[in-house]
């Protein structure tokens, strides 16, 4: 697969081998939609979605993976770009791998991860791709993408979303990743609140917070939605831990197939 194809993608994925980005990824192109992904090692990502039970066909027609990295400018921008314009819509799943470390100042923040500011770094370098394309392009700006982001329960600026035995894992042992999450969600907020709007980059965005991850990307691998608790920032739903592929399914049918109709401009807590 390359970026040379008929394919006119509308969606852009943004860390599409990670479990719940590659979940919400196979149920998208189960139902037709066609798509753009960045991925550094594009074969790695294929091999997935066949395990998926997508077909080589499927691949071909519907998807256009662009070999690159997120921090890469040029490549970003490729990937909104793979179709006749801009993208409609993008998920990002970005995140680092998970990596055990010690610092005699701060003994309890044992977990942290391979890139610590992966997230904000991707996210500002989808910023300035974006800059870019309504610079050289001013007539994408008039149909500015929406962006679905994944992020984290515990750095909500609402009323506590974390259960009681689980804020010192997230408080202290996870505090590098969150203080990452955390920061992405900054620039996000802060774009899509400019008083100027023709300094926004999005037409909105959805930020979607599951609690402890587990399981596989597998489709296969959920307990369906209708065990799943969605919460909103100011009144969100507690729980312990989530599948990935319960969470890929969720951005599916709520954000891609539903529009995001309730969602938008929400930061979404998902328990099971």
């Amino acid at each position: 697969m390359s970026s040379i194809t008929t394919v006119k993608p509308t969606i852009a994925f943004f860390g599409a081998t990670g479990g719940c980005a590659n979940a919400c990824l196979a149920h998208t192109l189960k139902a037709g939609y066609s798509v753009a992904a960045l991925a550094r090692t594009p074969a790695k990502l294929k091999t997935q979605l066949l395990a998926q039970g997508l077909s080589e066909e499927t691949l071909s027609q519907q998807l256009v993976v662009i070999q690159g990295d997120a921090l890469d400018v040029a490549a970003t921008k490729r990937t909104l770009t793979a179709g006749d314009g801009l993208v409609n819509t993008i998920v990002s799943g970005l995140g680092g791998g998970p990596r055990l470390t010690f610092s005699a100042r701060r003994p309890l923040q044992i977990f942290s991860l391979d890139q610590p500011t992966i997230c904000e770094s991707a996210t500002k370098t989808l910023f300035n791709a974006l800059q870019e394309l309504y610079v050289e392009k001013p007539t994408l700006a008039a149909n500015k993408p929406l962006v679905t982001f994944i992020s984290s329960t515990g750095i909500t600026t609402g009323p506590v979303d974390v259960p009681f035995w689980l804020r010192f894992l997230y408080h202290h042992l996870l505090a590098i990743p969150h203080a990452d999450k955390g920061n992405m969600e900054a620039l996000y907020r802060k774009n899509i609140t400019e008083s100027d709007e023709s300094k926004r980059l999005f037409r909105n965005i959805v930020g979607v917070r599951p609690t402890l991850l587990f399981g596989s990307e597998s489709i296969n691998d959920g307990i369906g939605l209708n065990k799943i608790r969605a919460g909103r920032e100011q009144s969100p739903q507690l729980g312990y831990s989530i599948r990935r592929a319960d969470v890929g399914q969720w951005i599916f049918e709520n954000i891609i197939k539903n529009g995001a109709q309730g969602w938008e401009d929400e930061m979404v807590s998902l328990t099971s």
